[in-house]
């Protein structure tokens, strides 16, 4: 019995060392716990403390659960991670807001396209004109003075291919323009009829009942012919063209169609009275003067005026003066009838 007392202080103590180590190590290998549902990165988690049993009041079999959940905590790691409170972003493809600007934006764009499209199109471009009523003037010439052959049919101005004709050829009275989609271009021309051949200076010009004066082209037929030393007075001057009957459609040379008649209508009425009276193989004369008249085959000129009046009587006086010289032996050099009341030769 004394040794059992001796004893019994002794493995008192062993066992109060024992679980003193025991708390000390628990003490030591304690480690925090995380809850997983509570871990929030990288915000600090909460620890979860545990349990820690008092002093002196630890019974043995604490002491081996304990231990026995230090082990286990030792073998299973369960630890869950989440992102957290960090945002993840997907990249993105910005959509554009379409408002008024753009759609008036691409309207103007689609329609400067039609436009240039239309503009460039074979479709609408004129390749000649439809022309009608020409007789000596050619069609290659009419297309030229359009100025539109090869351009779109937008540019095709009635008004303004009427007045490039009129000017180009003075020898065209009327002038009629039509355009049609998608590229006709119509000409409807009158040409004028000449009827008196003017010759002056080396150069000649036709002139028509109208007294309008414009270059020879092609053939007229018989014309009156006036050789002249000067202009009329009343207009302007005749086309510069050289007299070549072989070539005559040399063009045009002066824009008749913006100044008064060459010729005095009322002159042109003279001319077609009094021709039929000149004399065979001979040509009317023009004198700044004296006026219409011709040259006698006996050698000498007679003028008439420049009016039509009492024609037929003055070639009744203008008879009866020449043989009154004839019988006298009288050779003139010129004769005037201009004034009936008053006749006179040199």
């Amino acid at each position: 019995m004394t040794r059992e007392k001796q004893n019994a202080p002794r493995s008192e103590l062993v066992r109060q060392r024992r679980t003193q180590q025991t708390q000390q190590r628990l003490t030591q290998t304690r480690k925090t716990v995380y809850r997983p549902e509570t871990v929030y990165l990288p915000v600090p988690p909460r620890p979860v403390k545990q349990t820690r049993t008092p002093r002196g009041k630890a019974t043995r079999p604490a002491a081996l659960k304990m231990l026995s959940a230090k082990k286990s905590r030792r073998q299973r790691y369960d630890i869950a991670f989440s992102m957290g409170r960090t945002d993840v972003r997907t990249p993105g493809i910005a959509i554009p807001q379409f408002g008024t600007r753009w759609l008036s934006g691409l309207l103007c764009a689609a329609l400067i396209f039609i436009l240039y499209s239309v503009w460039t199109s074979a479709t609408f471009k004129v390749s000649g004109a439809e022309i009608s009523g020409n007789q000596r003037l050619d069609e290659t010439e009419i297309n030229a003075a359009l100025r539109v052959i090869g351009q779109p049919i937008f540019v095709a101005i009635p008004a303004k291919m009427t007045e490039n004709l009129l000017s180009d050829y003075p020898d065209l009275s009327s002038v009629d323009v039509h355009v049609a989609f998608p590229n006709r271009i119509i000409v409807n021309v009158i040409e004028r009829t000449p009827l008196i051949a003017w010759y002056h200076d080396g150069k000649m010009a036709w002139i028509d009942a109208q007294g309008m004066a414009f270059s020879p082209r092609g053939q007229a037929g018989n014309l009156i012919s006036v050789v002249a030393n000067g202009d009329p007075p009343t207009g302007g001057s005749p086309p510069p063209v050289q007299v070549d009957p072989q070539n005559a459609g040399a063009g045009p040379a002066q824009d008749f169609s913006q100044k008064p008649p060459f010729l005095d209508p009322a002159m042109v009425q003279v001319i077609t009275v009094l021709y039929p009276y000149v004399p065979g193989g001979a040509s009317l004369l023009y004198d700044t003067q004296f006026g219409l008249g011709w040259q006698d085959m006996r050698g000498w000129q007679v003028y008439f005026g420049q009016n039509s009046d009492d024609i037929p009587l003055k070639l009744n006086v203008y008879q009866a003066i020449v043989d009154r010289l004839t019988n006298q032996g009288i050779r003139p050099a010129l004769i005037s009838m201009e004034y009936l009341d008053a006749p006179f030769f040199r």
